[in-house]
């Protein structure tokens, strides 16, 4: 297996039994559930996902871990597997089929560590009822989705999660569990997503708010605000009507904070 993985798909297959099995208990599935596993590899979670729910949609680029999978899991009939790059493909359609109203969708998946934040960001980005998501990442990544205000970590991405969905890391992965063996340390973190309304004005505000403010991380959040094009030209209004010290830094705000700030500047934009 290790001489197949492909560098340049970031693969790196998970192949530690406790850990797989760990994973199990972890998501804890049923035999209602209907899961989309994102980057499958050869099936080794697949494999015990399959006979435990109603539907596992296991999805993989790579199409010589798409010939094993087909073979790995014929033998499930909740099973389909789905050849395609998890980013282009319409989510919704893909899944909608096996969803029954009011249901709402598990995710789950080793994520290639080359493209892991640009996946997570489309998953809680869904139109869709996502019940929880389970993801294998770089702990650098997880550390970044779960870092708290005024700590190293903290930084644009961990504001984009934490607006979304309560997230929590919850264990470790040491590098000798995969083949091949990884460079870095990995984590499993889940994703629950919070109810969230119709109208997400407040979501596409808050991210280029959240981006300018993270821009020049040694620059106090006035300075940082006002280097940006558009948001610049109403920054200071922005932190007088927020309350916030324009000489605060990024890091320093809190969730809420950045989403205050979030509303008022859409609140403008529909002036």
């Amino acid at each position: 297996m290790t001489s197949r993985a492909k560098k340049r798909l970031g693969q790196h297959f998970l192949r530690d039994a406790r850990i797989l099995d760990r994973l199990i208990r972890l998501v804890d599935p049923v035999s209602t559930d209907t899961v989309l596993e994102v980057g499958a590899g050869y099936g080794a979670l697949s494999e015990r996902l399959a006979p435990r729910v109603a539907r596992l949609v296991a999805v993989e680029l790579d199409l010589d871990c798409v010939s094993a999978l087909q073979v790995s899991l014929a033998r499930f009939p909740s099973a389909t597997v789905v050849a395609g790059d998890i980013l282009s493909l319409n989510i919704p359609a893909l899944v909608s089929p096996y969803l029954k109203a009011g249901q709402s969708l598990r995710v789950t998946g080793n994520l290639p560590y080359n493209i892991a934040t640009t996946i997570i960001e489309k998953l809680l980005s869904l139109d869709l009822f996502v019940r929880d998501i389970t993801a294998m990442v770089q702990l650098e990544v997880a550390q970044r989705i779960v870092a708290s205000p005024g700590t190293r970590q903290y930084g644009y991405f961990s504001v984009y999660c934490q607006h979304l969905a309560q997230v929590r890391l919850e264990f470790e992965v040491a590098a000798g569990c995969f083949s091949p063996r990884p460079q870095v340390v990995s984590a499993v973190v889940t994703f629950r997503p919070h109810p969230r309304p119709q109208d997400r004005t407040l979501t596409n505000s808050l991210v280029p708010v959240a981006k300018a403010a993270f821009g020049h991380r040694r620059k106090t959040l006035a300075n940082s605000l006002r280097h940006d094009p558009q948001i610049g030209l109403v920054s200071d209004a922005l932190l007088a009507q927020a309350r916030i010290d324009p000489g605060r830094r990024a890091e320093d705000l809190t969730i809420q904070e950045f989403e205050r700030l979030a509303a008022i500047y859409a609140r403008n934009l529909n002036r």
